[in-house]
C-alpha cells in the first residue's frame, strides 16, 4: 500500500500509487510507502497543520487493510494515534481489555459511540495474533 500526498496551496489530495503510474511525487509531496512512514509524518506534523487531517485520512486507508501493514510497532502506532484522537487512554491496559472497556461503555450508556474503534481494535488483534502464529 502506497500512497502520495499531493501539496497544492495548503491542499492536499492523496493519490493511491499502487500497482499504477502514478507521476513521481515533487519536492513539496509527500510519498507514503508504508505504515511506518505515515506514523513517521504523524509525529512530525502538528495537530493544527492542513496536513494532518490528510495523515488521518490515510491512517483509515491503513486501519481498513492491515494485512498490508507489515510489523507489530506500525499496528500499535496506528491504533493508539487513533484512540488518542479520540481521546480514549489506554491506561496500560492490552488492545482487547480497551476494546472491552469501551464496549462496557457503549452497552451501559446504550450508544454505538465506540463502535468503529471497538471494530479496529479487534481488528488489530487479530491481525497481531496472525503475525505471532507466522512467527512460530
Amino acid at each position: 500500500m502506497r500512497f502520495i500526498i499531493r501539496v497544492s496551496n495548503d491542499e492536499f489530495r492523496i493519490e493511491s500509487c499502487d500497482g499504477e503510474a502514478a507521476a513521481a511525487p515533487s519536492a513539496a509531496d509527500h510519498l507514503i510507502a508504508d505504515a511506518d512512514t505515515l506514523l513517521r509524518l504523524y509525529v512530525a506534523t502538528d495537530r493544527d497543520d492542513p496536513l494532518f487531517a490528510a495523515l488521518q485520512q490515510l491512517r483509515g486507508n491503513f486501519l481498513a487493510d492491515l494485512n498490508a501493514v507489515e510489523t507489530r510497532p506500525e499496528i500499535y502506532g496506528l491504533i493508539h494515534w487513533l484512540l488518542d484522537d479520540h481521546g480514549i487512554r489506554s491506561q496500560g491496559a492490552s488492545l482487547e481489555e480497551t476494546a472491552d472497556r469501551l464496549s462496557d461503555i457503549d452497552i451501559a450508556t446504550d450508544s454505538d459511540q465506540y463502535t468503529d474503534i471497538i471494530f479496529h481494535l479487534r481488528d488489530a488483534i487479530d491481525r497481531l495474533y496472525e503475525m505471532e502464529l507466522d512467527d512460530i
